[in-house]
């Protein structure tokens, strides 16, 4: 599988952001809970991680409006992959997080030789309506952390690519890749 640059497009968090990792430490550190990112076996994490309902809304709402104060990292070799890739076009980013102002300026940090103009981000709301922005602009792949999605993509005919976390282990016939440079490897240069 080769990809050509203009075919493909990312989700952000558990793909170029490493937000779950961060939702981990602040349970920790904040909250005294103790949570295993490798035990998050599922997206949906409030039924496999022991923790009081408002204390997963309150992390998750502080992650959604403030990613850089929370010090949310882009995983490895996201920048890297992501800034050559701008040289070929636009990026696309499409999430399901419902504001985008704040994701927007935290992919702006982190792609700080990308070009402002060359960004751009859906932010959908929920992960059903992707599907219709990804037909829209014409992406043939797209990159995503959760399995669901993958099979909602599949009947629109784009190639689910799905980033491996512990919450996509289960068995499925989707392209997984582990880490950036396998997405690297992917792409038509």
């Amino acid at each position: 599988m080769k990809i050509s640059p203009g075919d493909i497009a990312f989700d952000v968090d558990g793909v170029f952001a490493d937000t779950f990792r961060v939702f981990v430490k602040v349970a920790r550190n904040r909250y005294g809970c103790k949570v295993d990112y490798e035990k998050i076996t599922e997206y949906d994490f409030t039924s496999v991680v022991d923790m009081d309902e408002r204390i997963s809304e309150e992390i998750i709402g502080s992650l959604i409006l403030h990613p850089l104060e929370n010090g949310i990292r882009p995983i490895d070799g996201a920048v890297e992959v992501l800034t050559r890739l701008a040289t070929t076009g636009p990026l696309l980013f499409v999430t399901a997080r419902p504001e985008k102002k704040p994701i927007l300026k935290w992919i702006h940090t982190h792609l700080p030789e990308v070009d402002a103009a060359l960004i751009r981000l859906e932010a959908t709301t929920t992960h059903q309506a992707k599907l219709s922005v990804l037909v829209e602009q014409g992406i043939r792949y797209f990159v995503e952390d959760r399995l669901e999605t993958g099979y909602l993509l599949e009947t629109a005919s784009i190639t689910p690519i799905i980033f491996e976390q512990p919450w996509n282990r289960k068995p499925h016939a989707f392209k997984v890749v582990r880490n950036w440079q396998e997405i690297s490897e992917l792409i038509q240069w």
